[in-house]
């Protein structure tokens, strides 16, 4: 018999659609005024597409195998290219769900429903570079890439019974890779942002803009509501609201750092500064979370600010280039930071080798899929750029002539 949809976290994991709107205008300001909502739907609704049509399957395809619950009996085949003794030790991707087929029951449209806003977050964050960099068509179709595969895949290695979750049988490696929180899906972002960085391009202007101080209102109140509403939290030490809580302790730690630098180095307050540092604080207790007491989480977002703010100037004085949106400095470099936070904290020996494992996995998958995927399309740009003709010159005025 199926277990009934408990109605709050349903209500939770619909308020958790306000994450990719919030982290699209966290990461836009005044040059992307018109664009930030566009994002953030264009986002939303590839994730729901894309999860429908194939990102369940991969991502929770195998999760009956893990978690023995009757709901899941039908998603137990997990994809992997070696086995070890009786374990998919090496799973890569859920093989069972395409099309939401064979998974109508309670519980696994609560997985769907929960891993939504994430998938979507994350959709946005991989739009927003390539959007920026090259075109609007290149975010949108990195961002369908995003939600129909990448994002499920990132959710099946970390937290459905993939193989990152095995490195501790597999190779020895503490206990496997830890992410109660799904920081995985930031540092798939962080990974196209890092690639985009190779893409020509002239640093403008750092700009302030209110966006990002509402965005950062919206992110917190959307990756609170995802939290409670994950029901992989149900077999997680931590109860969903005690997880929430470290995750907006460890915010408050690095939004008050952001508020004071930006207020330091410009003579008043900064909106952009304050909500990244927030954000970036919030997305580094994510893999952590169920190790973490609210003091830990609060250290562990101060330093996530901290790392934002030096990778902010490097990349930019430094490096001369532009990180669109700060995606890599204040979404990327955060999760993989929160990730390595993990491995300090978890008591098995070892542990940091799996969080070290994982992060650069998850990162190198999204630099991966980026840089082939952008490759092409700045040749294409760059060789219509030569065959366009320059335009002619205008004709004098008669009053010129005169």
């Amino acid at each position: 018999m199926s277990t009934p949809l408990p109605f709050w976290p349903v209500l939770a994991a619909a308020l958790g659609l306000l994450l990719p709107w919030g982290a699209a205008f966290v990461a836009s300001d005044e040059r992307d005024a018109a664009w930030p909502g566009l994002m953030a739907l264009a986002a939303t609704l590839l994730a729901l597409l894309g999860m429908a049509a194939t990102g369940f399957a991969l991502a929770f395809g195998g999760v009956g195998i893990p978690i023995d619950h009757p709901d899941l009996t039908a998603l137990v085949w997990e994809w992997t290219p070696l086995r070890q003794g009786e374990l998919a030790w090496w799973g890569v991707a859920g093989w069972m769900g395409f099309g939401m087929n064979g998974a109508q029951t309670p519980l696994a449209a609560w997985l769907f429903l929960a891993a939504l806003p994430g998938v979507a977050a994350a959709a946005a964050l991989t739009l927003i570079p390539l959007w920026r960099r090259l075109s609007p068509l290149a975010g949108v179709i990195m961002a369908g890439l995003t939600a129909f595969a990448l994002a499920p895949l990132a959710i099946n290695w970390t937290q459905a019974g993939g193989w990152l979750m095995h490195l501790g049988q597999s190779v020895g490696a503490g206990e496997g890779f830890i992410d109660a929180g799904g920081a995985a899906l930031f540092l798939l972002p962080g990974g196209v942002a890092l690639a985009a960085l190779f893409l020509p391009h002239r640093p403008e202007e750092a700009r302030d803009d209110l966006w990002a101080a509402l965005g950062a209102g919206l992110f917190l109140a959307g990756g609170a509501a995802w939290l409670i509403a994950s029901p992989l939290q149900l077999w997680t030490p931590l109860t969903p609201l005690q997880v929430a809580l470290n995750a907006l302790l460890a915010a408050a730690a690095g939004g008050l750092i952001g508020l004071a630098y930006g207020w330091g180095i410009g003579r008043e307050p900064s909106a952009a500064w304050t909500a990244r540092s927030a954000v970036a604080g919030f997305i580094a207790s994510l893999a952590p979370i169920q190790l973490l007491d609210p003091m830990q989480a609060m250290l562990v977002g101060a330093v996530a600010a901290w790392m934002y703010i030096l990778a902010a100037y490097l990349i930019r004085d430094v490096l001369g280039r532009e990180d669109a949106g700060d995606v890599f400095s204040a979404f990327g470099l955060p999760a993989l930071w929160g990730a390595l936070a993990a491995g300090f904290f978890a008591p098995a020996p070892g542990q940091l080798r799996a969080q070290l494992i994982g992060g650069v996995s998850i990162l190198l998958l999204g630099f991966l899929a980026a840089f082939l995927l952008q490759l092409p399309l700045a040749l294409v740009q760059a060789r219509r750029g030569r065959r366009s003709p320059e335009p002619a010159t205008a004709p004098p005025r008669m009053e010129e002539m005169e």
